[in-house]
């Protein structure tokens, strides 16, 4: 990543405004991958060194506050996207994946079968997708972390000020 910064700052001139600069800055990042993967002495790294009380590297604070609002918005963004659907595929979402019924209880619940109750919790979820698609991007959803990037950033600009 650290690679994929420097050599965007020492190429910008290049960058012609032809693409999107996201697209363009990624378009490096692979290149820095692909040969990076490329090089011998890659090829013949074993990965053996990762102690196993190892962390994720994206952990949330243990915050119950946090949790609490997070929780909270999730639920708004899929209880506005339920409304959004229609009752039957409502209803079989609600029962399979809320109230976590078998399909079974469903089909009986609903009076429908069981192959329905499937096809109907498959188109469910597609339709909750393409509501919550329509009203939000995936930088709404997904928690970006910025405080992780704090020292990736001092490392890239003390090079960017060493050029």
């Amino acid at each position: 990543m650290q690679d994929t910064f420097i050599d965007a700052y020492k190429n910008l001139i290049q960058f012609k405004g032809n693409s999107n600069f996201k697209t363009w800055i990624t378009r490096i990042m692979m290149n820095n991958c692909f040969r990076k993967k490329e090089k011998s002495n890659f090829k013949n790294e074993v990965v053996q060194d990762i102690p196993d009380n190892s962390k994720p590297a994206f952990q949330r604070p243990d915050n119950d506050t946090y949790k609490i609002v997070e929780s909270h918005e999730i639920r708004h963004i899929i209880e506005t996207a339920l409304e959004k659907i229609p009752e039957d595929y409502r209803l079989v979402f609600l029962l399979r994946e809320m109230n976590e019924l078998s399909v079974s209880e469903t089909a009986g619940l609903l009076n429908i079968t069981e192959a329905n109750v499937k096809v109907r919790l498959n188109r469910s979820k597609a339709m909750l997708r393409s509501a919550i698609e329509k009203s939000y991007s995936p930088s709404d959803l997904f928690e970006f972390n910025a405080i992780y990037c704090d020292a990736m950033t001092e490392k890239v600009m003390s090079i960017v000020h060493s050029l």
